[in-house]
């Protein structure tokens, strides 16, 4: 269930079963000279049939696209019968495209067990960068600009001061005299010359990949609008330490969770005015929320980063931690739970998405009533009861199959 059966480089598509990793897949489409350029965060343990089933996106989602904008067909096995396309059509109008019924299902209806997926030439030229900013009100600017363009960088992320600090410590220390000494005057620029304050400035990834032509005009212009936002650049180093920095997330988690710190992330997707408003409310609703149930201000850690451009908004990815080793870990999870159930009703109330690409899951189905109507809900029933009648598979995702387990869900 994780092979590449064929690759089509003239029609640019390839046919992959579904338990492939990501980072698998990559490495052996580019032995045939092409990639698909999905690259969540998690594509080290995530799969093609994982991606599909909650409607993934990935960091590079610019140049290559989101989920559904790379997958052609879908073989999903049910206890009904076996669906998939009858033909590869660059696109169709047959009426409803089920395949938009099978992402985001997440395990409800059936086995994905392969996909034709859309594929390109691996990139003739790959350029990281980075930029500062005075702050991260003003990179908001800067990235709102931004998607006002026909064509985005390939991947293009903002993070805001607290995550800024967070990645510079994780530095390794520094032997050399020479490069220490480099590092400090950089840092007497920024600071003393640009007048930057290192309380509150924020850094920009940049990751550019097309022909040579494409990466240096996109490039170049990317820099002329930052300069605009009173924009620095910062370097390719800064930029591929960013970029790395998303891998390490969840490893740092892990490790943290030895300490007593219950950590997490979560995103959504939000209007571009509604961006700043978002940010400050639900940092504001996750301390306060915290400190309810007797958490000190300074044993929660809360950040934000804007991962994703499109024209009408942004996904923004929200980070927090409680550290609760005064607290014993008996309530650990109750605590955790607690805020961030109280954060995703703020990310609502701003306008904000339930999810971008995380999917619902079992956690989120208690929200699924504030983001679409009572009749789509039934849809999504009717859908499984034909499909599964004997609800073979009983994974239980996305929405409540009854009152009473919804009234049980609800009830802690």
């Amino acid at each position: 269930m994780n092979q590449i059966k064929w690759v089509d480089k003239e029609n640019r598509m390839a046919l992959v079963e579904a338990g492939i990793y990501g980072v698998d897949l990559e490495r052996e489409l580019m032995q045939y000279g092409v990639v698909s350029g999905h690259e969540p965060d998690s594509q080290e343990f995530s799969s093609l049939g994982g991606w599909i089933s909650t409607r993934a996106s990935g960091m590079k989602k610019n140049t290559y696209g989101n989920i559904e904008d790379i997958v052609q067909n879908i073989t999903l096995i049910t206890p009904t019968g076996t669906y998939t396309k009858k033909n590869l059509w660059p696109r169709a109008s047959n009426g409803p495209d089920i395949n938009h019924v099978v992402m985001g299902s997440e395990g409800n209806l059936g086995i994905i067990t392969q996909a034709v997926i859309k594929v390109k030439p691996i990139p003739e030229k790959r350029e990281f960068g980075s930029i500062l900013f005075p702050d991260f009100e003003t990179g908001t600017k800067f990235m709102t600009e931004m998607a006002k363009l026909p064509r985005y960088p390939t991947s293009i992320r903002l993070v805001d001061n607290t995550q800024f600090q967070f990645g510079q410590s994780l530095k390794p220390a520094q032997t050399s005299t020479l490069q220490s000494f480099i590092d400090k005057v950089k840092t007497y620029y920024v600071v003393n010359i640009k007048g930057y304050d290192p309380d509150k400035l924020a850094a920009c990834t940049l990751l550019f990949e097309g022909d040579a032509d494409e990466v240096n005009e996109m490039s170049k212009k990317t820099y002329a609008i930052a300069a605009k936002f009173s924009g620095m650049p910062a370097g390719a180093e800064n930029g591929i330490k960013g970029y790395i920095l998303t891998y390490l997330i969840a490893y740092i988690r892990d490790f943290a969770s030895d300490y007593y710190i219950a950590a997490e992330s979560f995103e959504t997707s939000v209007p571009w005015t509604n961006v700043p408003k978002l940010v400050k409310n639900v940092r504001q609703r996750i301390v306060s929320e915290g400190m309810k149930l007797g958490f000190k201000e300074e044993h929660i850690w809360v950040s934000f980063r804007i991962t994703q451009l499109y024209e009408t908004g942004a996904a923004v990815y929200v980070y927090f931690t409680l550290n609760y080793h005064d607290k014993g870990i008996d309530k650990a999870v109750h605590y955790y739970e607690t805020v961030e159930h109280a954060a995703r009703d703020e990310v609502m109330t701003c306008g904000g998405s339930l999810s971008h690409h995380h999917g619902i899951g079992k956690l989120r189905k208690r929200f699924m009533d504030n983001v679409v109507p009572d009749m789509a809900l039934e849809w999504q029933k009717s859908f499984k009861e034909k499909v599964d009648p004997q609800n073979i598979f009983a994974i239980n995702n996305t929405i409540f199959r009854s009152e009473e387990e919804k009234k049980k869900a609800l009830s802690h």
